[in-house]
């Protein structure tokens, strides 16, 4: 999420995946009762995922608010009433979260004080930013506001940790972020990637009390899926109710974040958008169930601000694939859904071998760095 990485500190995400229905309906005496949301309806949820991601709240209600209730079906009409009251013309600040720790609780609610503000007011969120800081370091008990932020957060992911809970700090652009579970297990995994197989540690975890900025921009509905740090892989497991044993968790967590996992390795000086381009490559290769799916969530969910690499990441994606297709005489909807699943997959692991050469070649004319 995946969907999110610093250099000093890794975390880079990806993302989980929406899903919405189609169009079915029946007529009683009274109204037309839908069983699952119109198409109008599909189209405003896509859109307010989207804005959530690029960390516009106010938008993604915006999007909603503006299909009328009556396109939208059972847990998606609960989702866009959530994000209304949230994000919406009326929304007012939260209120102060329990979460059965005084010290988590306080976090916990200056987080999402911190992210409710930003989302609400994507030009001011560097100001809410430095404001999250000052709470922060007073939360400590500094009577100064602690200017250096990996300082901030080993201080609080230590005072967690003493309390028994786990957490992921940092940056998921573009917010700050904070990701906070109970439970974790370890586990071994061999991942086959375009360009070679690598052994990599699995991190699986449960039992969250919060899973992040990009899980409160739309009312819990999706969150991140896992991370890559330089010598593991994180699952989040509550992204994966389907289980292991699929596309889902194969390609788009353990494909896409062990590419990550070998790139932080390689190419240490990627760019978050970077990371996120060369593991979407090698999601696309390893995906079968799952690659018609990919290929739309990709082609819907584009972007052109950097600060939001999964929607960059995306968007080039899609134009090198286009570009290596007609390289090879294929031609192809915008979408790409109507390529071969062999030669799509083919063509995403070209791409990524043909970015690595690039990127060693230019590596080789630097000449050892000083």
């Amino acid at each position: 999420m995946t969907q999110a990485f610093r250099p000093a500190r890794a975390r880079t995400i990806a993302g989980a995946i929406l899903c919405v229905c189609g169009l079915v309906g029946i007529t009683d005496s009274h109204a037309e009762i839908l069983i699952v949301t119109t198409p109008p309806g599909q189209r405003a949820l896509e859109r307010s995922n989207k804005a959530a991601l690029q960390g516009d709240g106010k938008l993604a209600a915006q999007s909603l608010a503006g299909v009328p209730r009556n396109h939208f079906a059972g847990a998606d009409i609960r989702h866009r009433r959530c994000m209304l009251r949230r994000f919406g013309n009326q929304a007012v600040a939260p209120v102060w979260r329990d979460a059965g720790d005084p010290f988590v609780s306080d976090v916990l609610s200056l987080y999402q004080n911190y992210w409710w503000h930003a989302l609400m007011s994507p030009p001011e969120r560097d100001s809410h930013g430095r404001q999250l800081q000052r709470d922060l370091s007073e939360l400590l008990g500094e009577q100064t506001t602690i200017e250096d932020w990996d300082a901030i957060e080993s201080r609080v992911a230590a005072k967690l940790r003493e309390r028994g809970y786990y957490s992921q700090l940092g940056v998921t652009p573009p917010l700050r972020e904070l990701m906070i579970w109970r439970k974790q297990e370890s586990s071994l995994h061999q991942v086959a990637l375009p360009e070679g197989s690598h052994p990599v540690q699995l991190e699986l975890l449960n039992d969250f009390v919060t899973r992040g900025w990009s899980a409160y921009a739309r009312c819990d509905r999706s969150s991140n899926g896992g991370w890559a740090t330089p010598d593991r892989l994180y699952a989040v497991g509550p992204a994966f109710s389907e289980g292991m044993d699929n596309d889902a968790f194969r390609a788009s967590l353990l494909g896409h974040e062990t590419q990550h996992f070998a790139d932080l390795k390689r190419h240490p000086n990627l760019t978050p958008w970077e990371l996120e381009y060369r593991a979407k490559l090698a999601e696309l290769w390893l995906s079968r169930d799952s690659l018609a799916r990919l290929l739309w969530k990709f082609h819907r969910d584009q972007g052109d601000d950097e600060q939001v690499p999964h929607l960059f990441a995306n968007k080039r994606v899609m134009h090198a694939l286009h570009a290596q297709l007609s390289a090879e005489g294929v031609t192809a909807e915008s979408d790409l859904r109507d390529v071969s699943p062999d030669i799509l997959r083919a063509a995403a692991r070209e791409v990524l071998i043909q970015d690595t050469r690039a990127r060693e070649a230019a590596a080789s004319l630097a000449g050892p760095s000083r």
